[in-house]
């Protein structure tokens, strides 16, 4: 069966992605002390927003910083809208999104092992675990907080990675120095090379005591997409935890014409949170990443989105 065209949807929701995404490396950067730029407050921009930063300080020094309030307003649209930041801001997200959608599975493969599992509890049990250490003075939520976790393994592991790899390229372009023609590669090579070690690569080579753990640890998550759609946001993120708690009954809710969907379970090929949209009685919001995959997918159009009071009617 034909599949639908993207929605509208899908690639608004594709281009917030890759915006925030692009903003993430960009505040990334900026925390790199260079010449042309001075470290900021923009730097903690993702970190204000996360209520987990938040609630688990608050927990642990009985005190809130006023700049990790915003992430109040994050906690607020997530109760009434669901769980859309992690569909459509996370740039922790965005990364096991794009894993996700390299996967080699036929459409059945995906039915077979991409709907809800039991085995997704397990990131409120640690998002209980980091709650009552934080109430003990023990920092857990800096380990598995998604934007500690991505920022460090930028910092210990892609950053000095992409360093070395550009230094590497760049170095042999100049040490072989080849031509087309009467043509120098060197004469745009090295002009380009110069550009990226004043705008985005770091003045000297970063190494770091336990590079090697950290990149095991950060390439196995981000791998295990390929076994599981999401497999993080699934099973292990205390964030996408705390806001499935917050937007366990949202305003926005799936809809299913009864009439037109003959149970093919397209919509479920490319579900990222394994929220079984395909049976509306038992759609789980709290695993939802409101990607809008099954409405774009589904070749009846059976599926909307819409705003309901959480046990009334449409």
């Amino acid at each position: 069966m034909a599949r639908r065209k993207t929605s509208w949807q899908v690639w608004l929701r594709r281009i917030a992605q890759t915006g925030f995404s692009v903003l993430f490396f960009y505040v990334f950067l900026q925390a790199e002390y260079r010449p042309i730029n001075r470290t900021g407050g923009h730097v903690k921009f993702f970190f204000t927003l996360d209520p987990l930063v938040m609630i688990s300080s608050w927990l642990a020094s009985h005190q809130i910083a006023a700049e990790l309030l915003v992430s109040l307003v994050i906690l607020g649209l997530t109760a009434f809208f669901g769980r859309w930041f992690c569909g459509w801001m996370c740039p922790f997200g965005a990364l096991h999104h794009l894993i996700t959608s390299l996967r080699n599975r036929t459409a059945k493969q995906k039915i077979a092992t991409d709907g809800y599992s039991p085995w997704q509890k397990t990131k409120y049990y640690l998002l209980g675990a980091i709650l009552v250490a934080a109430v003990m003075g023990v920092n857990l939520a800096g380990w598995f907080d998604p934007f500690s976790f991505l920022y460090r393994s930028a910092t210990l592991v892609i950053y000095p990675g992409l360093n070395d790899g550009t230094a590497w390229i760049f170095g042999w372009i100049y040490q072989h120095d080849p031509s087309i023609g009467s043509f120098k590669v060197t004469s745009i090579s090295e002009p380009v090379y110069q550009f990226l070690r004043h705008t985005v690569l770091p003045n000297t080579q970063p190494y770091f005591y336990g590079t090697v753990i950290i990149a095991v640890v950060f390439f196995a998550v981000v791998l295990l997409n390929l076994y599981r759609a999401r497999f993080w946001c699934r099973y292990i993120c205390p964030l996408g935890a705390l806001l499935g708690v917050a937007g366990k009954n949202p305003l926005v809710q799936i809809k299913r014409n009864e009439d037109a969907c003959n149970q093919c379970k397209v919509c479920v090929v490319d579900c990222q949170g394994g929220a079984d949209p395909e049976a509306t009685a038992n759609w789980k919001p709290a695993e939802c990443f409101y990607c809008w995959n099954c409405q774009s997918a589904c070749p009846h159009e059976a599926l909307t989105f819409s705003i309901r009071v959480p046990g009334g009617k449409p």
